[in-house]
């Protein structure tokens, strides 16, 4: 198991307004609507479904749905500004109508608009769930926190060159593009090494450094 499906593993217990989809009603759905969904993907579904009304503090970090009614609703409405590109599936919809996919055959997350693929937001769905997961229970999932601001570029990216053999390279968070695809911009990005957590956020110019508490049990 990879450092990074530890992390998810481990912080995945706080997201206790959670609640679990029957896999027969998923794979059902998917059957009858011709549906690519990767593996990775149904777990997520299965695990992170919502009560009526309701969403779950996680995905409030994009103010937006990815459980399986928003999926069933895409595609059961015939939602067309929605349909994802080609080899790809739908993945959720921020508050701001920026829609997310899953492109089939690497299971890396990109944006997208009316069937048009555009940058690659994050590298898999264990790196989008590390993102909405740390920043919504690092209070409670690490018993130290550390947050350092109004770090300059420079220094941002001297930590970025010495530790970047400890980046978990699929847990990078790129900003939204529509125009210029080809020069991301990071929002976020994760380091493990000596036992600790390190998110850095070059947008901002901060570090959140965190240890203890899930990593306690956590090996590199």
């Amino acid at each position: 198991m990879s450092i990074l499906e530890k992390l998810v593993k481990s912080l995945s217990v706080y997201a206790k307004d959670a609640v679990s989809v029957s896999e027969s009603d998923i794979r059902k759905f998917v059957a009858e609507n011709n549906i690519l969904l990767r593996e990775d993907h149904f777990e997520f579904l299965m695990r992170f479904g919502c009560r009526p009304g309701e969403r779950l503090a996680i995905f409030s970090q994009y103010g937006g749905d990815f459980d399986f009614e928003t999926l069933k609703w895409v595609y059961a409405d015939k939602e067309v500004e929605m349909e994802p590109p080609p080899s790809a599936t739908f993945f959720g919809s921020t508050f701001a109508s920026d829609n997310l996919c899953i492109e089939f055959s690497l299971g890396k997350v990109f944006l997208y608009n009316s069937k048009i693929k555009y940058n690659m937001v994050h590298g898999s769905i264990d790196g989008f769930l590390l993102r909405c997961l740390v920043s919504t229970y690092y209070k409670d999932a690490f018993s130290n926190v550390v947050i350092e601001r109004d770090l300059s570029p420079d220094h941002i990216n001297q930590f970025r060159l010495k530790n970047a053999d400890k980046k978990i390279t699929e847990a990078t968070c790129f900003e939204f593009e529509y125009d210029d695809v080809e020069n991301q911009k990071i929002r976020a990005e994760y380091y493990f090494f000596d036992g600790c957590l390190i998110a850095d956020y070059p947008g901002s110019g901060s570090l959140l450094k965190l240890s203890g508490g899930i990593l306690s049990n956590i090996d590199s």
